[in-house]
C-alpha cells in the first residue's frame, strides 16, 4: 500500500467519523418525544377546536353525496345509520344555503363542446392561454407541465378542434396532437 491509498483511507474515516457526529442527534431515538396516553386527543378536544374554529365535520357517505350534488344529512331522509355525525355550526341554514347553491353552480356549468382553433405559430403557452380562456382547462400551468412531460409540445397541430370542457388535460393533449404522445 502506498502513501496516497493511505491518505484515501485516513481521509475516508474522516469524513464518516464528522458525519457521524453531525448526523447522530438527527436520527437518534429519544424516548422522551413519545407520545403518552395523556396526551391523545379525545373527542371532547376535537370538538371543542372545531367549535371555536367554526369548522364541520361530515361522514364519508356525506361526502360523496356532496360531491355527487346530492346533500344528504339524516336530518333529510331520516336514517340514523349515517351517525356519528358530527355538524359544528353556528348557523346550519348557512351551510344548506351554500351547499345549494354549489349544486346550481355545477348544474350551471355543464360542460358543453367548444370550437377550439389552434393556428399555425402558436406555442404551447398560447395554446394553454386560449384553453384557459376559452374554459376548456382550470390551470394553464398544469397543463403546460403535463404537455411537457408527455413531450407533446413539438406534436401540436394546426386545426379546429371540438373539444369538451369536462376533458382532462389528458385528453385535450391527445385530441390536439392527434394521439401522437
Amino acid at each position: 500500500m502506498d502513501k496516497h491509498t493511505a491518505r484515501g483511507i485516513a481521509i475516508g474515516l474522516f469524513i464518516s467519523a464528522i458525519l457521524l457526529i453531525v448526523f447522530k442527534p438527527i436520527f437518534a431515538f429519544d424516548s422522551s418525544n413519545t407520545v403518552s396516553k395523556d396526551t391523545l386527543l379525545d373527542q371532547d378536544t376535537i370538538t371543542s377546536f372545531l367549535e371555536e374554529n367554526n369548522l364541520v365535520v361530515i361522514s364519508k357517505e356525506e361526502l360523496a353525496n356532496i360531491d355527487q350534488n346530492e346533500p344528504n344529512t339524516p336530518q333529510e331522509n331520516g336514517k340514523a345509520e349515517n351517525e356519528p355525525t358530527l355538524i359544528v355550526s353556528d348557523n346550519d341554514k348557512e351551510l344548506d344555503q351554500q351547499i345549494s347553491k354549489d349544486k346550481q353552480e355545477k348544474e350551471e356549468n355543464k360542460p358543453e363542446d367548444k370550437l377550439f382553433t389552434i393556428t399555425k405559430g402558436m406555442v404551447s403557452s398560447e395554446v394553454a392561454y386560449q384553453l384557459k380562456k376559452s374554459g376548456l382547462i382550470k390551470h394553464q400551468g398544469d397543463f403546460i407541465k403535463t404537455l411537457e412531460s408527455k413531450n407533446g409540445a413539438k406534436y401540436i397541430q394546426v386545426g379546429e378542434y371540438k373539444l369538451n370542457s369536462s376533458m382532462n388535460n389528458d385528453e385535450i393533449i391527445s385530441v390536439i396532437t392527434r394521439n401522437r404522445v
